[in-house]
């Protein structure tokens, strides 16, 4: 519609000069709701997902019409004269839709009243088992822009009738338009909408998920004059936009029969012994959790795009998420998975999109899209058209988990179990997808009880998951697989003896399946050499370069990024002094670490160089690289020589993951045998880094700050002393459990006493914290919908995070400048503990771009980045 709303507007353009104003009636925006919500419960498994929440196998069409109903009143709020007002620049008093439609439901009295009888509040209560379980479905439908919401205080001036419309009538239209449109609805009898709390949550989310594809313009223009029934519309648009979404991909999961997914994942080569043992796995219904355990190189990447693609062959899911500890892995796997599901789906228009999921990019499959001022998004010019559809799950990061192959960060799935903005939505996506865990670790307390709430969640509502680990405690494995409470006390010897490598299968009505994977070769023997080097960087550069002259590719690892560029620099003054500069590892032709520290783009550079001169296809011999734990996920390296800092044993077997990767390459003279240097502090006893007070450990190359549990290092470091060698895959289970199980480091506090039982209850009762941390951040779905309004509303949103301690600051430069990498540069990542004392207000100044050296203050904090990445300095190096 064109010109001034002549009725009840819900969208609307062109705010001021009445020419240029465009308005969508609300009947017509709430019509394309309902079409949208009733096509989604229509294809795909989006239904089942629902149903199972709701402890049915399926809804009767009876139900689907009365929830389609139920989305069509999401906007009734709306219909009040202060959100109206907001169609008129010279309106002094305007009001919200969502807060303004709760206040006139729970205010009670005549207006309540009049609203029930408006929208046909006594015949719904039929629908229902109980008054209490309509009340949360109108709040659930209410509260669909993001939160459960607490109510406005109630202003009778925005329902009265004025100026020749009344609101209480709009909405009485509106109510007889739902009834023609789904008269099954109100017909009497039938079956109850189900007052399952946790379907309640999730029909929130759907009914978010129906409103952002109906108020997209691309998808349902604003009604003209004369179109007929918009609901015919609507739903003849609304099946087109899901099926183009991909929302439904059964037009791409009929395909795997025609084709050959083990061949396109694996080309020329046969299935590995772990990727085997997957592909044998059932297709279990109802949902499934499976664990694979095996060394760092087994192909565990590969074998869980297998599974995806058995389940989505067999419609068991709509899709997959690839969830990764990092921004820097998800961007490698996801070029991986880009090229698998290239090679699956030959026919580009039969391909599922595949969406990377890391706020601050914009990529499906191999094109990127640019943000424009008008918050659009703008894709190659020759696919714009058709990525309007394709594009659409990447163009907001709330619409991440919406793609159908998506690879992102961890972070996505933890928000769609906390209370934020728009985890119902992103909770309710998800269900559909084979969720996919890799580099799952026991560490993380925090991280690990929000896990623990997806994948219950994710289970009962039928859905697949996959975690990936190649060191796996058994106390954590019990509670991620979703063991009975019981299961979770198993012993060491009990968790000792599980095989090794190994696969975990349990359906959502069952035990875990064991099933021990065959080796596909050979034990890899590993010795290890301990040195009291951790805090001599000019003595660890001297074992490094000295490796490297002798023909020895060597990775140094060190636990802090300070130490890793003070390691660098004793590096490269020692190269200098020897000239043999030829030796040092470049990133474009410059010496240079490799860790977080740098921009997106230099990144990505960092990748290709360390992968270049480390990787499989690696063609020199005699170099030495300095990095942290960026390279020991994702990055495909095989060094000859491995030095690193003492770190967990579980982290250590990772970052053995990189040495001697690739069995059959050719080792340099006198390392043909996998070695690994181990950093120790010079002094034995870890007991000088606890505070004796306090119990909390605190030391130099992250003892007690990267690591803070002592009693983990001190078990690691005691096998490592009675342990000259391990061999891989053989003794991995034995010397993760000896270094993580709660007996294991109840032996050590026993054996060393005094200080280490303050620190061992200053260690469990920080990990107790940070689970109830959790716990108190969860979004509920088990409490009654009204219940968590006030949970939702007690805390802010920006506080609420996937990770403890996370909280990096983003430092935006109005003047994009080039890298010393060659990268353009436009934004920084300033770690949350360096930006402690800088207020959020302020951003970058007095930047100074000279010879490969940017120096900047924020506030009056001075920072340089160069080669070496971002760092704090100090006045005397301003």
């Amino acid at each position: 519609m064109r010109g001034r709303p002549s009725s009840f507007w819900g969208k609307l353009s062109g705010r001021g000069d009445a020419a240029q104003m465009e308005w969508h009636p609300l009947e017509a925006h709430c019509a394309d709701v309902a079409a949208c919500c009733e096509a989604l419960l229509d294809h795909g498994l989006t239904r089942p997902r629902l149903a199972s929440l709701a402890g049915l196998d399926d809804f009767a069409q009876q139900q689907v019409a009365r929830l389609c109903v139920l989305a069509g009143f999401h906007d009734v709020g709306k219909f009040n004269h202060g959100f109206q007002a907001k169609g008129d620049p010279a309106a002094t008093t305007t009001a919200g839709h969502v807060r303004e439609a709760l206040a006139i439901l729970g205010q009670g009295g005549v207006w309540a009243e009049r609203l029930g009888q408006a929208i046909g509040y006594e015949r719904m209560l039929g629908w229902v088992d109980s008054e209490q379980t309509l009340i949360s479905y109108l709040h659930a439908v209410v509260s669909h822009h993001g939160r459960p919401q607490e109510t406005a205080v109630f202003q009778r001036s925005f329902w009265q009738p004025r100026e020749g419309r009344d609101p209480i009538s709009g909405i009485t239209r509106l109510r007889d338009s739902l009834e023609a449109w789904f008269p099954a609805a109100w017909t009497a009898g039938g079956s109850s909408l189900t007052s399952a709390p946790a379907f309640q949550h999730a029909f929130m989310g759907l009914v978010t998920l129906a409103d952002w594809i109906a108020s997209d313009t691309r998808f349902f223009p604003f009604a003209e004059e004369g179109e007929g029934d918009r609901l015919d519309l609507a739903r003849a648009r609304a099946q087109e936009v899901v099926s183009a979404l991909w929302l439904d991909p059964f037009a791409a999961s009929k395909e795997i029969a025609n084709l050959d997914p083990v061949g396109a994942v694996l080309p020329g080569l046969a299935p590995r012994p772990l990727q085997q043992t997957v592909i044998s796995l059932p297709v279990t219904k109802p949902g499934s959790v499976t664990v694979l355990e095996d060394e760092t190189g087994a192909g565990k990447t590969e074998a869980a795009l297998l599974h995806f693609l058995k389940l989505f062959g067999a419609g068991a899911v709509d899709g997959l998420y690839f969830a990764l500890p990092t921004r820097t892995a998800a961007s490698q796997i996801h070029q991986r998975v880009t090229d698998a599901v290239k090679r699956v789906f030959p026919i580009s228009e039969q391909r599922p999109p595949v969406v990377m999921a890391v706020p601050g990019y914009l990529q499906v499959d191999d094109v990127m899209g640019h943000k424009l001022a008008s918050f659009e998004v703008l894709w190659n010019d020759e696919e714009n058209e058709r990525f309007r559809f394709r594009g659409w799950a990447a163009e907001n990061p709330k619409r991440y988990l919406a793609g159908t192959i998506v690879v992102g960060t961890i972070d996505q799935v933890l928000l769609s179990a906390l209370q934020v903005n728009h985890s119902h939505m992103r909770a309710v996506v998800l269900l559909r997808h084979l969720l996919v865990i890799d580099e799952v670790h026991a560490s993380d307390h925090y991280m690990n009880r929000l896990l623990e709430e997806v994948l219950k969640r994710h289970a009962s509502a039928g859905g697949h998951a996959l975690l990936m680990s190649a060191t796996l405690g058994a106390e954590v494995r019990t509670r991620l697989l979703g063991e009975p409470r019981e299961a979770t006390s198993i012993s060491l010897a009990a968790a000792t003896s599980t095989p090794y490598p190994v696969v975990l299968h349990r359906s959502r009505i069952s035990e875990a399946v064991v099933l021990p994977v065959d080796r596909a070769e050979g034990s890899k023997s590993v010795e290890f050499v301990l040195r009291p080097l951790m805090s001599s960087p000019v003595e660890v550069a001297e074992i490094g370069l000295e490796a490297a002259s002798h023909g020895a590719s060597v990775l140094i690892l060190r636990n802090t990024v300070a130490a890793c560029i003070d390691t660098q620099l004793a590096l490269e003054s020692l190269a200098h002094q020897r000239n043999v500069t030829d030796l040092l590892h470049t990133t474009a032709s410059l010496p240079a670490p490799h860790h977080s520290r740098y921009s997106r783009g230099d990144r990505k550079i960092l990748d290709q160089a360390i992968e270049q001169n480390f990787g499989k296809t690696r063609t020199t011999a005699g170099r030495v690289a300095v990095a942290t734990q960026t390279v020991q996920q994702s990055l495909d390296l095989d060094a000859d020589l491995l030095i690193t800092d003492l770190c967990p044993m579980d982290v250590l077997l990772q970052r053995v993951g990189r040495l001697h990767r690739h069995r059959g390459r050719e080792r340099p003279p006198d390392f043909e045998v996998a070695r690994v240097v181990v950093l120790t502090p010079s002094d034995r006893d870890l007991r000088t880094y606890i505070d004796g007070r306090t119990g909390e450990a605190r030391g130099a190359n992250g003892l007690g700050t990267v690591y803070e549990d002592l009693r983990i290092l001190e078990a690691t470091w005691h096998q490592l002393e009675g342990n000259g060698a391990l061999h891989i895959p053989d003794d991995c289970r034995s010397a993760v459990e000896a270094t993580v199980h709660s007996e294991a480091l109840e032996a050590v506090v026993t054996k060393l006493g005094g200080f280490w039982r303050i620190h061992q209850q200053h260690v469990l009762g920080v990990g107790q914290a940070h689970r109830q941390a959790a716990r108190f951040n969860i979004s509920d779905w088990s409490s009654d919908f009204l219940s968590t309004k006030s949970l939702f509303a007690r805390g802010s949103n920006e506080r609420i995070k996937t990770r403890l301690g996370e909280g990096d600051r983003r430092l935006v430069f109005s003047e994009p400048f080039v890298s010393p990498f060659g990268a353009t540069v436009s934004e920084l990542t300033l770690p949350y503990w360096q930006a402690r004392d800088i207020t959020s207000d302020v951003t970058p100044s007095h930047v100074l771009v000279d010879d490969q050296v940017v120096r900047f203050a924020l506030g009056s904090v001075h920072l340089l980045y160069d080669r070496l990445g971002l760092r704090r300095v100090s006045g005397t190096q301003k």
